[in-house]
């Protein structure tokens, strides 16, 4: 049987964007961010050493990027500068696990054939 996780993380992300922005409601970004995480933990077709350090580092890179986005929006929100603050952890978890994955595809896929 064929592993599905990538298919259904994709469906989630998908599904996940559009609930987002049209309902407004609490936890309305949860599909999202259900979706992310699936993606992110989902198996290679190959998986062994390389691709198990890339989606490492690619999670710390991420984490580190995301904190930085974080402050730098807090921080422009203090200077009423933007109108929005990123106060929910679903949101960070969001920038986070998206970062990760966008590292971890670059680095697999494109960069490093």
């Amino acid at each position: 049987m064929k592993n599905y996780s990538k298919y259904i993380g994709l469906l989630l992300c998908l599904t996940g964007g559009v609930v987002l922005m049209i309902n407004k409601s609490v936890d309305a970004e949860l599909p999202l961010l259900v979706g992310l995480f699936i993606l992110f933990i989902s198996k290679e077709r190959h998986e062994d050493e390389r691709s198990i350090q890339v989606k490492a580092s690619s999670a710390l890179m991420a984490l580190i990027l995301g904190y930085a986005l974080k402050l730098i929006i807090s921080n422009l929100y203090i200077h009423q500068i933007i109108s929005f603050d990123l106060i929910s952890i679903n949101f960070f978890l969001i920038i986070v696990f998206g970062f990760a994955n966008l590292i971890r595809f670059f680095r697999l896929y494109i960069f490093m054939g």
